[in-house]
């Protein structure tokens, strides 16, 4: 019975047209996604956040190093805010959302068009204590958080943007 009920999700899956983005159905890596990524370059973002997101991406997007000559350029522009959503009797918060916003475009340098435009967002929260370190920290950590997030949110949407390419 239990092998019965494992099998019929696998042949539900295999029948509905799913496909993983960095495999393959027999488990291997696809050269090609990884490939494509590896030619966009990721331009200069400003500010500290800038700086966060421009590394995770680049992390995420040149696992295998950077083509010499890339194809294609990222340009995201990022707004950060924080926002009390907890606060004591005397009305000093206590509790902080902080909230980065990044819009992007991909576009080919080649032709100068753009492919590819996209809006995404992400909120990490932190707390306020009575230790300045400590705040400060859990503010780094927030924002660290937060740039990862944008990061894994552009590079998924590229990486569906070439694979649709692909068909």
């Amino acid at each position: 019975m239990r092998a019965l009920a494992c099998a019929i999700p696998l042949i539900l899956f295999t029948n509905c047209g799913f496909q993983p983005l960095y495999g393959t159905p027999s488990g291997q890596k696809r050269a090609g996604t990884v490939a494509d990524m590896s030619y966009v370059a990721v331009a200069t973002i400003p500010d500290r956040s800038g700086q966060l997101v421009r590394n995770q991406l680049l992390d995420r997007l040149h696992p295998l190093g950077a083509a010499k000559r890339p194809l294609f350029r990222l340009q995201v522009k990022l707004d950060e805010s924080r926002e009390g959503v907890a606060f004591e009797q005397d009305d000093s918060a206590t509790r902080f959302n902080l909230r980065l916003s990044a819009q992007f475009e991909l576009i080919d340098t080649r032709k100068g068009v753009s492919l590819l435009k996209g809006h995404t967002r992400a909120i990490a929260a932190y707390n306020v204590v009575r230790s300045d370190y400590a705040n400060l920290i859990s503010q780094r950590d927030a924002l660290q958080r937060a740039a990862d997030s944008l990061a894994d949110s552009i590079q998924r949407q590229i990486v569906i943007y070439f694979q649709r390419l692909k068909g």
